[in-house]
């Protein structure tokens, strides 16, 4: 059994770029942490592939971030949440946070209890934000928007213009006709374009993003596990892409200051 320490880095992943959200607000809630990211742009979308497919990228991040001796591996990626993580929890000893579901934080926002979620497809299709808002309040009702090409356009650094913005129409017209006032980012990469949903959707929808929730969450486990790393300095931030390394950082850029992290390309196999 590995035995972890304090100095160890905190290890995320996603499919791309999306999960940078959540290292975001990790950044800002757990500034002394050292973060590895890995980002693997090679194989994204992740919301296309086969549940194989998935979780045997999965692993393969994994075994690479336990490479990087990491002492916690928080998912980024809702897609991998939904379909590896039950399987791979109990394969490795370091311990595993999945992406969180914003289902609380909706919870609380919504008046009439009328919440969409907008996500991939295959994590639509595993229904994984109905069946919990079903545990935590069975009068909620959730309507499930499948997005099939935004990761793909934000990933590709689309963050604004004609394309996106006519994608985001197409996504979001049937969940204002369906009269919802919260709506949550159920991918990571959302985030990136909230400012196209909002213009949109007007006043009538409040977004919730999950990456608070799990940056909270990922500091409980910390906490619980002795784990916090007790350095005075800021922690570093060191970005790992499968492909692109450059546009990777790019786009990084568009939410934590170039200074602040180091990028590199990487292999997984």
């Amino acid at each position: 059994m590995i035995v972890a320490n304090t100095a160890q880095p905190v290890g995320v992943f996603d499919s791309g770029v999306g999960g940078l959200t959540v290292v975001n607000k990790l950044r800002h809630l757990l500034p002394h942490e050292d973060i590895v990211y890995l980002g693997d742009t090679r194989r994204n979308p992740y919301g296309i592939r086969t549940r194989e497919e998935i979780l045997s990228f999965t692993r393969e991040i994994i075994a690479f971030l336990a490479g990087q001796h990491v002492k916690l591996i928080a998912f980024a990626c809702n897609t991998a949440t939904a379909t590896a993580y039950d399987i791979v929890v109990n394969e490795t000893d370091i311990p595993l946070l999945g992406m969180s579901r914003g289902i609380k934080t909706a919870k609380d926002t919504t008046t009439e209890k009328r919440i969409a979620v907008f996500a991939t497809p295959l994590t639509i299709a595993n229904h994984i934000h109905k069946k919990e808002a079903e545990k935590t309040d069975p009068f909620l009702t959730i309507v499930e928007q499948p997005c099939a090409s935004l990761a793909g356009l934000i990933e590709r650094g689309k963050l604004d213009g004609p394309e996106i913005r006519e994608a985001v129409r197409d996504d979001v017209a049937p969940v204002l006709k369906a009269r919802v006032d919260t709506a949550i980012f159920g991918c990571t990469h959302y985030p990136f374009v909230r400012h196209i949903f909002e213009e949109l959707c007007g006043e009538s929808v409040v977004f919730v993003d999950p990456a608070h929730e799990t940056a909270l969450q990922t500091l409980a486990v910390l906490k619980k596990k002795n784990l916090l790393n007790t350095q005075r300095r800021p922690g570093y931030l060191h970005l790992c892409f499968t492909a692109e390394a450059g546009r990777g950082a790019a786009l990084a850029s568009e939410l934590i200051s170039p200074e602040e992290f180091t990028a590199a390309e990487v292999s997984l196999t």
